[in-house]
């Protein structure tokens, strides 16, 4: 882990620190379970992902209705799917320590409902 990584994982962590001290202030410590940071982090991806789709279709659009340089759009398109893949996997990883979280009994929130109930439909949609 390089300098950089250290250093933002540094600041996340003292930002959710200080989160948790206000939380506590405020009487609502109880609301950011481990399992609603994992589900933000879920919540996150997906709409990193959406991004990410929306952008392949519009790269594939240019491609085949436009008529652009194909080569650079290939190129695109290429690096594209590989920030999908690593969205998807990230996406994966963190809704399997979700699913364990909620497993353990941890509070489930309507967010958390939600979520569950979207992670079950992706999962019978790729069966």
């Amino acid at each position: 882990m390089g300098r950089k990584s250290k250093a933002q994982n540094k600041v996340v962590n003292e930002l959710k620190n200080q989160l948790l001290v206000q939380a506590e202030r405020l009487g609502i410590r109880n609301e950011y379970s481990p399992a609603w940071f994992v589900e933000q982090k879920v919540l996150a991806f997906g709409k990193v992902l959406s991004e990410l789709y929306a952008e392949r279709s519009n790269l594939e659009y240019e491609m085949n209705m436009l008529g652009s340089d194909k080569k650079d759009l290939l190129i695109k398109l290429e690096r594209l799917h590989s920030y999908i893949r690593k969205a998807e996997s990230l996406r994966e990883r963190y809704t399997s320590q979700f699913d364990q979280l909620i497993d353990k009994g941890y509070k489930i929130t309507e967010n958390t409902q939600k979520l569950d109930c979207l992670h079950r439909t992706e999962v019978k949609a790729l069966a």
